[in-house]
């Protein structure tokens, strides 16, 4: 009896169309595509702005565009900006080009090949915007109103953000032990970070939360969320009352956090968490910005005093 034998089957390979995970088919659409994927409200309002000029800015659209088309286009968008404005507008476009190429929409990643200029020593542009804390005590004491004045507490003692400040609602706001109050805070990206406000600010804050407090924390006179541009118009106001320079902003606030945590004693990793920077290297700079040492501190100061006889001229 001959052996059964068994045949070998072999199946044929089947050919998968490979198909982008994008239903967006023209560059329009895939800017709202990309616009969608960014949580913060004022990321997109920014970000959408320089998109739709660097888009412009390419001949056939971003499907065709080369590198040399592409940094043309960021060249035309970063002309006569600083060096920092500059940085983040073509970050925000190599952001838009790698989520087109991961979605399938093009077939090149044309921005890998662009390289971002540094914008300088971090330290050194922070130390212009770092104000002392006699200046923010000055600050707070020349706010009008109990909510003005909670308000800069607050952003100064939490390091906030403005989208951050104006974002805040009263579920938000965690009562602890030993009297302090804890932020739960929605930062960049939708990320989430718990901050712990000291036990001054604290009190003064739950103080003012309403018997059911469901809204905003920060509102208008008609009870309306405090918008963005209201808040640095009160800044503005209460920084001129103060003899503070015109040039402060919200963000200056949270530069002063950084540095006077750390002044302060302070670790990296803390201010790090608190201020929600996913880089260390970013807290790092605070470090910088205001040294308390220099190699010219060593130096002989014979060399620099005047004969008792001459006087400078």
């Amino acid at each position: 009896m001959q052996p059964t034998s068994t045949a070998l089957i072999v199946a044929e390979p089947r050919a998968f169309a490979l198909r982008p995970a994008t239903s967006a088919e023209t560059d329009e659409q895939l800017l709202e595509s990309w616009l969608a994927s960014l949580n913060s409200p004022n990321s997109q309002r920014n970000f959408e702005q320089t998109a739709r000029a660097f888009l412009a800015g390419l001949p056939d659209g971003l499907r065709a565009a080369n590198i040399e088309q592409v940094r043309l286009a960021l060249d035309a968008i970063s002309e006569g900006r600083k060096a920092s404005t500059a940085q983040q507008y073509v970050l925000r476009c190599k952001s838009l080009m790698k989520y087109a190429h991961e979605l399938g929409y093009t077939v090149f990643n044309v921005g890998a090949a662009i390289k971002v200029r540094s914008g300088g020593n971090r330290g050194a542009r922070l130390a212009k915007r770092i104000i002392s804390e006699t200046e923010v005590a000055l600050l707070i004491r020349a706010a009008r109103s109990k909510r003005d004045r909670m308000l800069l507490q607050v952003a100064y003692a939490a390091g906030l953000r403005i989208s951050e400040i104006v974002g805040l609602s009263w579920p938000d706001v965690i009562a602890r032990d030993k009297g302090r109050a804890q932020l739960n805070i929605e930062g960049k990206g939708g990320k989430l970070r718990q901050v712990l406000l000291p036990a001054e600010v604290s009190g003064a804050l739950l103080a003012l939360a309403p018997s059911r407090a469901t809204g905003a924390v920060f509102c208008g006179r008609s009870g309306e969320r405090l918008g963005e541009r209201a808040v640095f118009g009160m800044l503005k106001r209460t920084a001129k009352r103060a003899g503070l320079p015109a040039a402060v902003s919200p963000h200056w606030l949270r530069h002063a956090h950084g540095s006077h945590a750390l002044d302060r004693g302070a670790t990296l990793p803390e201010v790090q968490e608190t201020l929600g920077h996913d880089n260390i290297a970013t807290t790092s700079g605070y470090l910088h910005a205001r040294p308390d040492s220099s190699s010219g501190l060593r130096l002989d100061p014979g060399i620099f005093r005047q004969p008792e006889d001459q006087a400078p001229e």
